[in-house]
């Protein structure tokens, strides 16, 4: 879990009871784990998730909602990092006697993926803006973090190698985008809320 380790108060979720509980671990209780994701990374025991206190019914959808939105907005946040890394380093790497930022084919890449950025952006605004309500929310959420594969193909594409090394900061907001996949049961959980939410598929009873 990101900031498993430093966490003082954790939300716990049980999407399929449609359950969220508030937990204070205890000092030492959680620990941290090495990770090459770009954030700093801990786990707790699984029955610390069983204690503390249940909140009321509404909170797990609503905490579900807004998580989601928060990792589209953070995604999107990441992916504009990790664009503005790649165009910085085509401005200045040279082939063919020229900037590999001034060919015309890697200027179509890197116009889609700022595309898909600027969608994922305003997806998350506009559920923002309207409180998060469940369909708004996983639309942001499933968009953001299906553009996030492609942002994340493109930007190493292009940068080449040079992308996954320690001496480029492109590895530090890439591999958080493949951290922020993962949660809440990564694009297929986004997708099943959506559906759920906007046309009743898939509803638990």
């Amino acid at each position: 879990m990101r900031f498993g380790a430093h966490a003082r108060t954790i939300l716990v979720l049980d999407p399929e009871k449609r359950t969220a509980r508030l937990v204070s671990p205890a000092p030492g209780e959680s620990e941290p784990v090495r990770s090459s994701f770009g954030y700093p990374m801990g786990t707790f025991p699984v029955e610390l998730a069983r204690r503390g206190e249940e909140l009321p019914a509404p909170a797990a959808d609503r905490l579900a909602s807004w998580w989601r939105v928060a990792l589209a907005v953070e995604a999107a946040g990441t992916m504009r990092a990790a664009l503005a890394c790649t165009v910085a380093y085509l401005s200045q790497r040279r082939q063919f006697g020229q900037p590999i930022g001034a060919f015309q084919a890697v200027q179509h890449r890197l116009a889609d993926c700022a595309i898909e950025i600027e969608a994922s952006r305003w997806l998350a605004y506009e559920a923002a803006y309207h409180g998060a309500p469940s369909a708004a929310a996983a639309t942001a959420a499933a968009y953001a973090l299906s553009a996030a594969k492609r942002v994340f193909g493109e930007t190493h594409q292009l940068s080449g190698a040079i992308g996954f090394t320690r001496e480029h900061d492109l590895h530090v907001w890439t591999m958080r985008l493949q951290a922020l996949r993962l949660e809440l049961d990564g694009l297929a959980g986004h997708r099943r809320a959506l559906a759920e939410a906007r046309w009743n598929v898939g509803a638990r009873g």
